[in-house]
């Protein structure tokens, strides 16, 4: 089976993150026979031809190899490369299934190491995007040394991964297979996005934002302190379990005498120490390291007892971090990561991860497409409406 390894280098905002709309792709290596460089947008050349030979070494081309491939071939078909119907062999993945799904995400490093090949160079990572120099900034020479490299070694830990196999029974061999044509899929999902109505989302955000802003006017009146923090735990665990809250306040120490200030009040910030009585008992074992305070977290919220004041108190404080968590994971925190993440606006690029989680499930991070609630699904359209 006639195999291409393929590695891409880009710019580095969002850890080259393919959707963000700030990078680029500055060069592709390909490696069969021999390394082909391309570079792309690494200077002002045109790139046309560049991209039509990169096509024609794929289409000739039986099966894809990477390390960590998905995020090459985003960056492929970002720039119009087709390997629709090619197979793919990813390393990363490879190496995480034949270890047992130990070690989430093994870096080209680690494998290469296992299997005694040595390491890639470093020179590029440390001492130019380690220094937040940007890829089209580092020198030519060194930066084509740093991909023949990476596709050299890639090379040698694919072929190490194909004897390897070859030693296992047929049902690993079928596994893996589909694995890597599993990854094609996820790429494509990935690829796609999701729509996401931010102006919905932000409407949403505002009304939970005043939904909380009730919560704490009625926890006030428990607690009468301006300063207390609902989301900090050291607070809460004063307030519900008894101790002592420190808090700074400013107050007048007198007035300035000489100096351009003269006859305005002078202030410095002083700290006051408010005392709670105990509201309920803390569970056997829920100490928390720093001495004195306890758990304050939903489980643990949920199996408190305590008088009538207390249950009303535990069930405002239950029914905020519900409401906490969707405002600030989803109504706010969705586009605020969008905007972070210069994705562009009204579309979310949710990772599909394989190489993570060890009973070897799917998992999926930044963010997480199998987390959401019900209401905040109402936030997602479909293309095809």
């Amino acid at each position: 089976m006639r195999s291409l390894i393929l590695d891409v280098e880009t710019t580095i905002s969002n850890k080259g993150n393919p959707f963000d709309e700030t990078n680029k792709l500055c060069y592709v290596g390909l490696l069969d026979t021999s390394p082909n460089l391309f570079s792309i947008e690494y200077n002002n050349e045109p790139y046309r031809a560049y991209l039509e030979k990169i096509q024609s070494q794929i289409n000739e081309a039986e099966i894809l190899v990477g390390f960590n491939i998905k995020f090459d071939l985003h960056w492929l078909r970002k720039y119009g490369i087709n390997f629709v119907g090619k197979r793919v062999w990813d390393c990363q993945l490879v190496h995480f299934i034949l270890t047992g799904q130990q070690n989430p995400y093994p870096s080209l490093n680690s494998v290469a190491s296992y299997y005694d090949l040595g390491s890639k160079l470093d020179v590029v990572a440390q001492e130019y995007w380690g220094n937040k120099i940007d890829t089209p900034n580092i020198p030519r020479d060194i930066l084509e040394e740093y991909l023949i490299g990476d596709l050299q070694l890639t090379q040698k830990v694919y072929e190490k991964q194909r004897e390897e196999i070859a030693s296992h029974a047929k049902g690993m061999q079928r596994l893996i297979s589909l694995h890597n044509q599993d990854l094609l899929i996820l790429q494509e999902m990935e690829y796609n996005g999701l729509l996401f109505d931010e102006e919905q989302s932000n409407i949403l955000a505002k009304e939970l934002e005043e939904q909380i802003k009730k919560i704490d006017d009625i926890l006030y009146e428990y607690h009468s302190l301006v300063e207390f923090n609902p989301n900090s735990t050291e607070h809460l665990s004063s307030f519900l379990y008894g101790g002592t809250i420190t808090v700074k306040r400013k107050e007048v120490v007198g007035v300035f005498k000489t100096g351009a200030r003269a006859g305005q009040q002078k202030e410095r910030w002083v700290e006051h120490e408010i005392n709670f009585e105990k509201l309920v008992n803390p569970l056997k074992g829920s100490e928390l390291e720093k001495e004195g305070y306890y758990s304050t977290d939903e489980q643990t919220l949920k199996s408190l007892k305590g008088s009538k004041k207390a249950k009303e108190i535990i069930e405002l404080l239950l029914h905020r971090a519900i409401l906490e968590k969707r405002l600030s994971a989803y109504y706010k925190g969705l586009v605020d990561l969008r905007k972070d993440m210069n994705w562009h606006e009204g579309r979310l690029y949710g990772q599909l991860n394989q190489c993570v989680a060890r009973t070897g499930r799917l998992s999926s991070s930044k963010p997480n497409l199998q987390n959401f609630d019900g209401e905040i699904k109402t936030l997602f359209r479909s293309r095809y409406d």
